[in-house]
């Protein structure tokens, strides 16, 4: 009984252990869609998911200590389904976090429609997204899709994503991004006969860059 006693204690020690960091490891990844942390704790994360699969194995008699661990291995799942969808809308470029500071920094959001925004759960905000990781405000389709609007919403997209990625934005402007932009436009369109352009900022490797999409 003696033995069976120090078995469990050990466990539960063990299992308080994994708790804190995983917790600890969900405020990383909210640091990193942030944008505070640069990189994703891929490493840890992965640490993590193998000490809790192991816990999740462990022959526990213990009926309290059975029901903290299956706890703590369906709070895993969950953190992870969301860390997952995040970094691949951060990849795609569709984070609605993000989205919406590259909207609101341009002026194109209202301070009503800032609170409400910020007072969303990270289920509806972050959900969206964020990595390789992008944080990115695509520029829309339009009968004008580099117009001012549609240029000044990318470009604060762009200086956050290469802020994000610690890149130098001394000389970056508007107007210089939109040259650019209007000069590929063409060529573009001969090269995959499509109707239009749709520029978006995504992430890849670290990088920030703007990705050409053609609208067909």
């Amino acid at each position: 009984m003696t033995q069976l006693n120090g078995r469990h204690e050990e466990l539960e020690h063990r299992l308080e252990d994994i708790e804190h960091r995983v917790e600890r490891l969900k405020s990383l990844y909210e640091q990193y869609f942030q944008g505070i942390e640069r990189l994703e704790p891929r490493l840890e994360r992965t640490r993590l998911h193998n000490l809790v699969q192991e816990l999740r194995k462990s022959q526990v008699r213990n009926t309290a200590l059975r029901f903290r661990i299956n706890q703590l291995v369906a709070r895993m799942n969950t953190y992870e389904n969301y860390w997952n969808r995040t970094v691949r809308q951060i990849e795609e470029g569709t984070y609605r976090r993000d989205l919406f500071r590259a909207r609101y920094r341009a002026g194109l959001v209202k301070p009503g429609e800032q609170l409400a925004a910020e007072k969303q759960p990270a289920s509806e905000t972050g959900t969206a997204a964020a990595n390789t990781a992008a944080r990115a405000a695509p520029a829309r389709a339009t009968a004008d899709p580099l117009n001012e609007t549609n240029v000044r919403s990318l470009f604060n997209a762009y200086v956050t994503a290469k802020r994000r990625c610690r890149e130098p934005v001394k000389g970056l402007t508007e107007q210089a991004l939109a040259n650019t932009l209007r000069k590929q436009v063409p060529s573009i369109m001969k090269q995959y006969k499509c109707k239009g352009v749709e520029f978006k900022v995504v992430i890849k490797q670290g990088k920030a860059i703007l990705k050409a999409v053609p609208k067909f």
